[in-house]
């Protein structure tokens, strides 16, 4: 895991100005104390699809919506995870928020790039063990993927047991808020070497061009 300055800036809404020697210091901090407080972890599990609805094989989930029936399209396989940095760092973000907003928000950000940055280790590390292609980490709420799918994945991974994420029945957020719900495909075409890290490219695949958060 990693929490690249660039990525953390993009975050912050950086998109290329200068900025000054304290903010410099002020991202080095914050990089630092989010690393020591994140506390990372994850449950996977793999399954067979049906077609037809397309579902989790003995899961009673139906996937729902047409994104999510293209990106499966190719597989009869799927991964799908759950993953966490832990309510440590929470606290220490709700502590600096009162006594230094600045930092308290560039912690925040950095929170965000390790859970993604944990995320993709995760897809690597899954590719590593395949020798079919991966699809990238597609998550409740992409396209017309609905958040309220949201529930299959805690329910099905046990999330609130085994890694201690709780959800929110009414607004359907997960609590540690910096946690993730995705499935990844197994497509039925053996893997290129160019292509282990195909399932972590969510910017290159997605067709939302006006995010904000967009890479490249």
């Amino acid at each position: 895991m990693k929490i690249d300055k660039s990525e953390l800036l993009r975050y912050l809404g950086y998109k290329g100005q200068e900025y000054g020697e304290n903010i410099e210091q002020n991202i080095d901090v914050a990089i630092s104390l989010c690393l020591e407080k994140i506390t990372p972890r994850s449950v996977i599990k793999k399954y067979s699809l049906v077609k037809e609805p397309l579902s989790l094989k003995g899961a009673n989930m139906i996937l729902q919506g047409k994104d999510i029936a293209k990106h499966l399209e190719d597989c009869n396989e799927a991964y799908i995870l759950g993953a966490t940095v832990g309510f440590e760092i929470e606290k220490t973000i709700t502590k600096l928020m009162k006594e230094n907003p600045l930092l308290g928000v560039m912690v925040d950000s950095a929170s965000i790039c390790a859970i993604e940055s944990y995320c993709d280790d995760l897809c690597e590390e899954l590719q590593s063990q395949n020798t079919k292609q991966l699809t990238w980490r597609f998550s409740c709420g992409y396209g017309d993927f609905p958040l309220s799918q949201q529930k299959d994945f805690v329910r099905l991974l046990e999330m609130q047991k085994r890694i201690g994420v709780f959800l929110n029945e009414e607004s359907l957020m997960m609590s540690p808020q910096k946690s993730v719900t995705a499935i990844v495909g197994i497509k039925e075409t053996a893997k290129e070497e160019t292509q282990l890290s195909k399932c972590i490219g969510k910017c290159g695949n997605c067709g939302n061009q006006s995010c904000q958060y967009r890479k490249g």
